[in-house]
């Protein structure tokens, strides 16, 4: 009998919520708005959802880090962590929307790439490094409040870092910028990203 596998066409999508606010949010507003033109693309897609503001990852301890590099870990202290990297693994595209606080990323955020670089897992050992999670495409929609359209969006080179370092090279970018401002122009700049959104999916 001869047995006909057919390639994967069904796509993934792994989208992350950072922000702390889950009403009211720019990123996660134009987040929304990817997702549904993501779906109109990917009609069978699937789409895996974690936010980590409403269930926050723990910043990793002394014993988490032990049990990364152990040979016969604590299965309780990496559970979570290894969940989070199957979920990495499982998707073809990943979505993060973020908004900036005090000029970085939220800590629930960083506690998320806290839990899911890790060494042997998304990328080699401590000699070589280098990524392992290749042929994926990320998205980034971030939002800061005080910066002004013209200012370098402080976010992209610290995400661009951390995606690289697991094997992410393809990123697209969409920034909010200077959502401070009345919501005539806050209006105009989403617009302008919504139709980035469309060319990056088209």
């Amino acid at each position: 009998m001869l047995c006909v596998f057919k390639e994967k066409s069904m796509k993934r999508l792994l989208r992350i919520d950072s922000s702390l606010r889950t009403e009211q949010s720019y990123s996660r507003r134009l987040g929304d708005y990817f997702i549904q033109h993501w779906k109109i693309k990917h009609p069978d897609g699937s789409i895996i959802e974690r936010d980590v503001t409403r269930q926050p990852i723990p910043h990793i301890t002394q014993q988490t880090v032990n049990a990364f590099f152990s040979e016969n870990p604590d299965t309780e202290s990496i559970c979570l962590s290894d969940e989070l990297i199957d979920e990495l693994y499982q998707c073809d595209d990943i979505l993060i929307t973020c908004p900036m606080y005090n000029y970085g990323i939220p800590s629930s955020l960083k506690a998320y790439f806290d839990s899911v670089i890790r060494t042997k897992k998304t990328f080699t050992g401590n000699i070589s490094l280098k990524g392992l999670l290749n042929n994926k495409r990320a998205y980034i929609i971030s939002s800061m409040g005080g910066m002004t359209p013209e200012t370098r969006n402080p976010l992209e080179n610290h995400l661009t870092q951390l995606l690289n370092h697991m094997g992410i090279t393809d990123i697209s970018y969409f920034p909010l910028n200077g959502t401070v401002t009345d919501e005539i122009r806050n209006t105009e700049k989403i617009v302008l990203q919504q139709s980035e959104i469309l060319k990056q999916l088209n």
